[in-house]
C-alpha cells in the first residue's frame, strides 16, 4: 500500500499515554505496512506517558494543539476571517454537542479553536483523514475540524467501558453517527455502540481486535518453579479495577491454606487506599506495589508470575491480558465487557462473575488446585492470540478499513477559506504517528 501514499492523521486527547500503548503499537505497525500516519495531541503526555523508547519518539514526532496559546488564537481569528460561514457551522456544532451548562459551553467553544488549529496543520500536511481512538474531547474536536473543512472526514475506535458511561455528556451518537466509519474493538463494543445509533449505520461498524507483538511477548524458556502461587496484577490503580476485592480474596486464599503472593504493578488515585488495606488485612507482606513501568520494563514482571488476575467491574478487552496470554502466563479475570471473547473458560484461562470476593478466591482456589494444567492453558491462550489478538491482524485490518473508506490521495491545493498552518516548534516533528488517552471531555 506504500505506493499509493496513503496518508492517516491520528487524533488523541493526550499521546502517547501509558494506559493506552496500543495506540501506539497500532501506529508503528501501520507505517510498517507503508502507511503514513501523522499524529496529533490535544495535549502533551505527562511523565508516565514518557515512559520507554518508544514512547518517547512518539511524543518527539507528534503536533500538539495546546502547546502554544497565540498559535491557538491566530488560528481561530483567521479561521473567523476566512471562512466565517464554516465558522458558525462549527460554532453551532459545538452548542448541540456540548451539555448544558456554561462551563460545558466555554469548553466546547475552546475545542473550535482546537479543531481550528487541526484544520490547519492537516491541510499543510495534505491530509484529509483523521482517525480518533475513543469518542472524548478529541472526537468532539475531529467533528468540529470537519465542520469547519467539510473536505476533511473523521473515524472512530470505540473501545469501552469509558464511552457507555457518558453516552450523554461525551454525545456518543453524534459522534460514532457523523464518522466515517467506526471500528471497534469487540462484538460486545459494537453491540453497545449499535444499542446508541441509528440502525441506518450499523452497516459502517465493523469490529478489529486491539492487538499484541507475540514475538516480544513470549513464554520464557526456563520451568517455573512451584511453591507459592505468584499471582500478578497490572493497571491503573482506580475503583472499577475492583482491587479492594482482590485484596479481601488474597487474604481469604491464604486461609484456605494456599501460599500466594501479589504484584500490582500500576499507579492511581488508590494507591494510598490500597496500601492501606493491605495493612489492616495483615497482608502487606506478601503484597508489592510495584508502581507504574514502561512497556520496556513490563517483561520482568510477566516472568516472575505464575498467574495474571483482572478483577475489574468493567472492561472493553484489556491488552495486558492480552500480553499475558502472550507471555506464557495462566489468567483469571472477571466475566464483563469483551474479556469472554479473549478468555474461554476452563481453556485459556479461567473466568469469574464480577464484584464478589468469594467468586474471585474461589477461582484462585482452583488456579492453585489445578497448577498441572498450567502449561496447556498457557499454551491454549498463547495460540489465541497468535491467531485472532496480533498486532499484525490489527494492522490488517486497519489499513483494510483505511483503505475501504478514508480519503488517502493527497489533498488538493489549500482553499481560498482555509488559513495556512502555523509552523511547529522547533526540533517536533509533525509527520509521524499520532494516538490517543482517554481523557473525558
Amino acid at each position: 500500500m506504500g505506493s499509493t501514499a496513503m496518508k492517516i492523521a491520528y487524533l488523541n486527547s493526550e499521546y502517547p499515554s501509558l494506559s493506552h500503548t496500543f495506540i501506539e503499537r497500532e501506529v508503528r505497525e501501520l507505517r510498517a505496512l507503508g502507511t503514513e500516519v501523522c499524529t496529533y495531541s490535544i495535549r502533551p503526555p505527562n511523565r508516565q506517558g514518557m515512559l520507554g523508547v518508544d514512547h518517547a519518539e512518539a511524543a518527539a514526532s507528534t503536533f500538539y494543539i495546546l502547546e502554544g496559546k497565540v498559535r491557538l488564537a491566530i488560528a481561530t481569528l483567521l479561521s473567523f476571517v476566512l471562512a466565517p460561514r464554516s465558522f458558525l457551522r462549527a460554532l453551532v456544532a459545538a452548542m448541540r454537542l456540548s451539555p448544558p451548562g456554561l462551563r460545558a459551553r466555554v469548553t466546547h467553544l475552546a475545542y473550535v479553536a482546537e479543531a481550528c488549529v487541526l484544520v490547519k496543520q492537516l491541510r499543510s500536511t495534505g491530509t484529509s483523514h483523521v482517525h480518533v481512538h475513543m469518542a472524548n474531547n478529541s472526537a468532539a474536536v475531529a467533528l468540529l475540524a470537519c465542520k469547519l473543512d467539510p473536505t476533511l472526514e473523521y473515524s472512530l475506535s470505540i473501545h469501552g467501558s469509558a464511552e457507555f458511561f457518558h453516552v450523554d455528556s461525551w454525545t456518543l451518537k453524534e459522534k460514532i453517527e457523523g464518522a466515517k466509519f467506526v471500528r471497534c474493538i469487540s462484538d460486545f463494543c459494537k453491540a453497545q455502540v449499535m444499542n446508541w445509533s441509528d440502525p441506518s449505520v450499523w452497516d459502517r461498524f465493523h469490529v478489529v481486535h486491539c492487538g499484541v507483538d507475540t514475538g516480544r511477548f513470549v513464554p520464557r524458556s526456563e520451568a517455573k518453579p512451584a511453591g507459592s502461587l505468584r499471582l500478578l496484577t497490572v493497571g491503573r490503580l482506580h475503583p472499577i479495577k475492583g482491587y479492594t476485592l482482590l485484596l479481601e480474596a488474597c487474604r481469604a486464599l491464604g486461609e484456605r491454606g494456599i501460599d500466594w503472593s501479589l504484584n500490582m504493578v500500576g499507579d492511581g488515585p488508590e494507591r494510598a487506599r490500597l496500601e492501606s488495606l493491605a495493612v489492616t488485612l495483615d497482608i502487606a507482606d506478601r503484597v508489592k506495589f510495584s508502581g507504574a513501568v514502561g512497556q520496556d520494563e513490563i517483561l520482568p514482571h510477566f516472568a516472575s508470575a505464575d498467574a495474571m488476575v483482572i478483577s475489574s467491574f468493567m472492561e472493553g478487552v484489556p491488552v495486558v491480558l492480552m500480553e499475558a496470554m502472550s507471555a506464557g502466563l495462566v489468567v483469571l479475570a472477571t466475566n464483563v465487557g469483551g474479556i469472554p471473547e479473549l478468555v474461554t473458560q476452563g481453556e485459556t484461562g479461567v473466568l469469574v462473575p464480577p464484584g464478589s470476593a468469594q467468586r474471585l478466591v474461589d477461582g484462585l482456589q482452583q488456579l492453585a488446585r489445578d497448577r498441572g494444567r498450567f502449561p496447556a492453558m498457557a499454551a491454549a491462550a498463547r495460540q489465541k492470540i497468535i491467531d485472532e489478538f496480533s498486532l499484525a491482524q490489527v494492522g490488517d485490518g486497519m489499513l483494510k478499513l483505511f483503505t475501504r473508506y478514508a480519503q488517502c490521495a493527497s489533498a488538493a491545493a489549500l482553499p481560498a477559506d482555509v488559513p495556512a498552518n502555523p509552523t511547529p516548534r522547533a526540533g517536533r516533528a509533525v509527520l509521524r504517528a499520532e494516538s490517543f488517552e482517554g481523557r473525558s471531555a
